[in-house]
């Protein structure tokens, strides 16, 4: 089964350029997404990334720490040990970014893509329990 492909809306941060020994640029970044939940508390996504080449080129060109960006790629979770036991880091891999949509008026902000309904699917609705998932 192939890895899901999202597409994320989101600041970019802690960005930071690096050059392997080839030469290939590498620009690693780090995606925040943020959101108010039913009580009024912003709670937040952080998912780390990193391009090569022309696209490590272009991020650190054009993008600066806060910068509104839309990033489409794989998402995975890596699992590794830490001080506290397994850790679990999201992760986008190959991932593309641009420029958000700009807004009609010169005059407006930059704001989220539309929302879309989904399509109605025949697929049986599956309950998972949250407390099993391991992240």
């Amino acid at each position: 089964m192939p890895l899901p492909t999202v597409t994320i809306f989101g600041t970019i941060n802690k960005i930071e350029t690096r050059f392997a020994q080839s030469g290939t640029q590498i620009t690693s970044f780090q995606i925040e997404c943020s959101e108010k939940n039913k009580d009024g508390q912003w709670e937040n996504l952080y998912i780390r990334s990193a391009v090569f080449g022309k696209s490590a080129e272009f991020v650190n060109n054009h993008f600066t720490d806060g910068s509104l960006c839309v990033a489409t790629g794989k998402l995975v979770t890596e699992v590794y040990d830490g001080k506290d036991g397994k850790r679990y880091d999201i992760k986008l891999k190959f991932p593309t970014i641009e420029f958000p949509p700009k807004a009609k008026s010169n005059d407006a902000p930059q704001s989220a893509p539309k929302r879309q309904e989904m399509p109605q699917s025949n697929m049986p609705e599956i309950e998972i329990d949250i407390d099993e998932v391991p992240f």
